[in-house]
């Protein structure tokens, strides 16, 4: 028959790969564990600025701040690591939910490190840089397992 269309086996005409995003081969697998092990940093790396900012207070100048307390600021450090540890929980599932949390607080923490850049340039550009990263893993790679 003339019509039919023959292809290589393992493969859909014109959509590749018939075994579709995550198949035998895993990919995105990585992207999504480079995701969740990144806030797993994250929520450490914040978990140990919130308890610096409530317990130590000669650590960070207080004049320094946008706004708030050295108090405040710590609960809420305390809490986005507590969301960031719980995010990357979700993704190593790779739950759906926890890539649209993650993109979320991805925005966050961007936000966040932008309110910095005065202070630490260099280090506010490597955050924004890795954050992009994991929007990039979380928005391809995120939603196809789920």
């Amino acid at each position: 028959m003339a019509s039919e269309m023959h292809t290589p086996a393992g493969t859909s005409p014109g959509y590749g790969p018939s075994y579709g995003g995550h198949g035998a081969d895993g990919e995105g697998r990585g992207w999504l564990a480079f995701a969740a092990v990144m806030f797993a940093i994250a929520a450490v790396a914040n978990a140990i600025w919130g308890i610096s900012a409530l317990v130590n207070d000669d650590y960070f100048t207080a004049d320094e701040l946008l706004f708030g307390d050295l108090s405040m600021w710590g609960v809420f450090y305390l809490l986005l690591a507590a969301a960031q540890i719980t995010t990357a929980y979700l993704i190593m599932r790779r739950s759906a939910v926890g890539a649209f949390v993650g993109i979320g607080l991805v925005l966050i923490h961007a936000t966040i490190a932008l309110l910095s850049i005065a202070a630490y340039p260099l280090w506010t550009v490597i955050v924004l840089v890795v954050d992009g990263l994991i929007i990039y893993g979380l928005t391809v790679h995120g939603f196809e397992e789920a």
